[in-house]
Parts: structure tokens; sequence; C-alpha cells
């Protein structure tokens, strides 16, 4: 087929682009602030030349033929009608921006355009300093590009005051080749091995077998005495005896969970998703503090990081009064090939969805610390990753109403949307303006009621937080929660 007729769209991207609905509308938005406003006229040119003649879907429409759909230039395209020139209600702080992007966030993108914006806000008066600055607010459909990628498209516009490149982000998921396909059958090799290290964890299971009794009811009970939580725990239970990089052990029990994991326990964000949306967010974190309680712990920024969420969280649900659940799930995408500083031509989706147990209640830092390593290591160490992305492509080809009865089945096993992108290591400016910050709030779909992004910057971690407004409807109470955390952690205080 032709250029001008159309490209086709991936299923891997149709599945994104069909899932907006009028109270989780799946669009990806990214915010960058300034302490001073910027040239528009330049950032404009920037846009133009580094984003949408670079990556020709900015100008593009998708168009349905048939069973399949396609994404069409548009002949009616004029940047003029994706750049939107705004300002904020007096006095322009972090009230006003917040509230003024939450609003933002459930306007659906005109019909027949491209699927993108970028919002240019003067009146911004949240930075330190009296001078006024600007943000500028980026907002694209998920079937357009993913979170991952569309990050390093914004970094891509911006020059660096150094030659560091950007972070990589993501891993290879079959780095030896053949796709998905090729690494499920290259794990086929470690079988031997992996059965060999279940054998034992089966024996250790049976010798421990009261202390496996007692772990199994404690893990039961807490979330609320619910049986349908039963099969997955014992499985857990069972596999908490074998080798954290048992990849065999590690894909059944992942599996086990995706299919039949039950609805997140009910709690007081629980209940059906709104079209209203709030957000907060926390800036300035200190990379070199949490870096520092990252050594002490003998961990990662990351693994810090959820850390402070858990706790939060924890904090969170205590002040609301209920009851003591031992863990929730979060919704975390996974980048199935690594992402650079160069991007290809057509962009797309190339992550995958992962389930991840986040450990609440737990006071000891190094316990709770102990619990988030293990569950990631898991997962590193497993095909979950590969059987979800199989799930998200067979979701992609069914009927409509199947799809999203789906898409809710498997997002309802959790509480929301938590990623983490690391961003530059130094300063960055767009248009000759040096960019003061950067962060993003992921889409939530289902019931939902969080969305949790971490982005590092120039030796800072920003954390965004979004909401349903009537689930949860003080982000910025777990935005202090989280940033309050922090002090508390062995080494926060320490000097390099």
């Amino acid at each position: 087929m032709a250029a001008n007729d159309g490209i086709r769209i991936p299923l891997r991207d149709q599945l994104w682009l069909l899932m907006d609905r009028p109270d989780n509308l799946m669009y990806i938005n990214c915010l960058v602030w300034f302490a001073e406003i910027p040239d528009w006229d330049e950032v404009t040119r920037a846009i133009q030349t580094r984003m949408v003649e670079a990556h020709p879907v900015f100008h593009r429409v998708p168009v349905r033929r048939g069973r399949r759909w396609y994404w069409v230039d548009d002949p009616d395209y004029d940047i003029s009608n994706h750049l939107v020139r705004s300002r904020l209600p007096e006095p322009g702080g972090r009230a006003e921006a917040e509230a003024y992007i939450a609003e933002q966030m459930a306007v659906q993108l005109p019909k027949g355009q491209p699927l993108w914006r970028a919002e240019y806000i003067e009146g911004y008066h949240g930075h330190e300093g009296e001078q006024e600055g600007a943000l500028i607010l980026f907002r694209v459909q998920h079937g357009v590009v993913d979170g991952i990628r569309l990050t390093q498209l914004v970094l891509g516009l911006c020059d660096h005051e150094d030659d560091s490149s950007l972070p990589s982000v993501g891993r290879d998921l079959a780095p030896s080749g053949g796709g998905i396909l090729g690494a499920v059958t290259g794990a086929g090799a470690g079988l031997a091995k992996d059965s060999w290290g279940i054998a034992r964890g089966v024996t250790g299971a049976t010798l421990r077998f009261p202390l496996t009794l007692a772990r199994l009811a404690r893990d039961v009970a807490a979330p609320g005495r619910s049986l349908t939580r039963v099969p997955t725990r014992v499985v857990e239970s069972l596999t908490d005896n074998i080798n954290a990089e048992n990849r065999t052990a590690n894909t059944y029990r992942g599996v086990f969970r995706l299919l039949f994991e039950p609805r997140s326990p009910e709690l007081s964000w629980s209940g059906k998703s709104h079209a209203e949306k709030k957000v907060s967010w926390i800036a300035g974190l200190d990379l070199a503090a949490v870096k520092r309680v990252a050594k002490v712990h003998d961990t990662t920024v990351t693994t810090v990081m959820l850390a402070a969420v858990s706790k939060a969280l924890t904090e969170y649900l205590d002040t609301q009064g209920d009851r003591r659940v031992s863990d929730i799930n979060l919704m975390v995408p996974m980048a199935v090939s690594p992402v650079g500083d160069e991007l290809p031509e057509e962009l797309g989706n190339h992550i995958t969805l992962i389930l991840m147990r986040l450990p609440l209640w737990v006071d000891d830092t190094d316990e709770l610390i102990e619990a988030i390593t293990t569950s990631m290591t898991r997962v590193r160490y497993s095909l979950e990753p590969h059987v979800n992305f199989a799930t998200m492509l067979t979701v992609a080809v069914t009927p409509g109403p199947v799809a999203h009865a789906v898409i809710d089945l498997f997002a309802n096993k959790t509480v929301g949307q938590l990623t983490s992108v690391p961003g530059p290591v130094s300063t960055v400016s767009l248009a000759g303006t040096p960019v003061s910050g950067m962060l993003g709030w992921v889409p939530m779909s289902g019931d939902q009621a969080l969305g949790i992004c971490i982005f590092s910057y120039d030796g800072t971690v920003s954390v965004g937080i979004a909401t349903d407004a009537e689930l949860i409807p003080e982000p910025g109470a777990v935005a202090g929660m989280i940033e309050g955390q922090f002090t508390t952690f062995e080494g926060w205080y320490d000097e390099d």
C-alpha cells in the first residue's frame, strides 16, 4: 500500500488507540516547567522540526477500513490546531497549576485530527523566586506512542549542555533475536536446571511446612479473609521457597497471578471510575540523598522510591481508617526493547505490562526493601512480560466489547499504574530556555484510582500523582506523604 493511502496500525498500537472511554481517556500527559518564559516561536519551531517532521504519525489520523486500522495523512493538517496558548488564574501557584492540568486531563482531543496537543501555559509562579515562569503540557493519545518514548521525544526537543547521552530505558526481552517466540523457546534450555531448583524448593517447603502454612494463613487472612485469594496465595507461598532467579517457577507464578488474581481488595479508594481527575506532584527531591539511602540499604534508587511509595500508601490508608492489607497490586509498564537517544521514525508502543506486588504495613525498612527486591527479581527472571505482551496482542484482535471486558478484568486486579523513567543527569534547554523540571501522569484504565510516575532529572527526582477525583480526592496528601517518608530513611541526612 502506498504511503499516501495509509500505514497499517500495528496491533500493539491499535489496542491503546481503542481504549479511550469518557471516564478514562487513554492519554499520556507530560509536563515541562520553566523559571522564565521561553520564546514560543522557537518552541514551535522545535516541535515542528524535531517532532512533527521527524515522526509522520503526528500529522496522521487513524482511519478504519473494514477490520483494519491505518494511519492516514491529514489533508487539513495545520500545526496551529495542536498548539494552544493559555494563562493560569491568579496567583498562578502550584494549586492553580494542578487544578488547571487536572481539568485538561478530562478533555478529549478533537476527532478527525492527529491525536496530540501541546499547550503553552504562562502565569506560573509555582517555582522558587518571584519571576514569572511557564509550563508546557503535552497530551498524546497512547496509540501514537508509549510513555517512555514520549519522554525521550520531549527530551529530543531540547539541547543538552554536555555530551552525555540519555540513560537507556528498558531491556531487550529477546536479546538473541527471534522475538517473543524465540525468547520462550530459548528459555527451554534452562528448564532442567530450573526443575531441579523447583524440586529442592518443594523439598524445603515440606521440611518447613509448619512455617509455610503459618505464612499462608497470614497472607490469606490479611487481605480480608477472602477465599478468592487462596489460589494465588498458595502458589506464592510455595514458590517463596524457590530461588528468586528460577525462571520457570517465576513464570508459573506470574501466569497464575495473571489468570487467577482476584479483584483488588475493597478499600476507601475502591469504586467505579469517574471522568474527573486530580493531580499533584513532588519536585526537587535530592537524588544524591536517595542514592545515599540506597547505599545504606544495599539496594537501588528505584527500590528506595518504591519503599517510600509503600510507606506513604500505608499511611494514607491508615488515615482513611482502612483495614490492614498485606499488599496491593500495581500495573507497571515495561519496555520490551531498550530506548536511547535515537528514536525510530515510526514511534508506536513497545511496552508490556506486569502486575507488581507492593507490600504494605511493613514497618522495618530493610524487610520492606527485601520484599520489594524479591518481587522485582521474580519478574525480571521470568517470562511474565512475554506472556503479558502476547495477551495484549490477543486482546487487540477481539471485538470491542470483549476487549474492554478483558482489559477491565486485568486492570481491576490492581489499584493503579506506576512507572519510573530515568532522565538526563544534567540541565537541558528548550528553545534556549533551561528546563527547570519535568514529569508525567500515566493514564488509568478500568476502575483504577491512582497513577504514579517517577522521573529523575539533573540531580533531582520528581513524582507525579494522578487520581480519580472521587476515589482519592486529595492527591496532594498522598504526594506529601511520599515526600515525608524519605526523611525517615537511614542515610538521608548523611554527608557525601
